[in-house]
């Protein structure tokens, strides 16, 4: 899973721990976050889902897509989030 950031106040490269942490703490037991890199000013977070998550594939990122805007929106606005 893909999701590319953009940070409300200040530049990439100095929120990229702060959007790491924000993506761990919103997936917890439904995956971990494999990299994250600054570009311009977007970050991109990758993260591998948990297969033992109890869903369908199609709705785990459906589930997702809800959460991450949901959870870190004080914070980054949420480009995309794509499986």
């Amino acid at each position: 899973m893909k999701v590319i950031l953009e940070p409300v106040s200040g530049n990439a490269k100095d929120n990229l721990e702060r959007a790491k942490f924000g993506n761990r703490k919103v997936l917890a037991f439904r995956g971990s976050v494999t990299s994250a890199r600054a570009k311009d000013t977007r970050i991109m977070v990758k993260s591998e889902i948990n297969p033992k998550w109890d869903l369908p594939d199609s709705e785990k990122v459906k589930s997702l897509r809800g959460w991450i805007p949901a959870k870190v929106r004080t914070v980054f606005k949420v480009l995309s989030v794509s499986a």
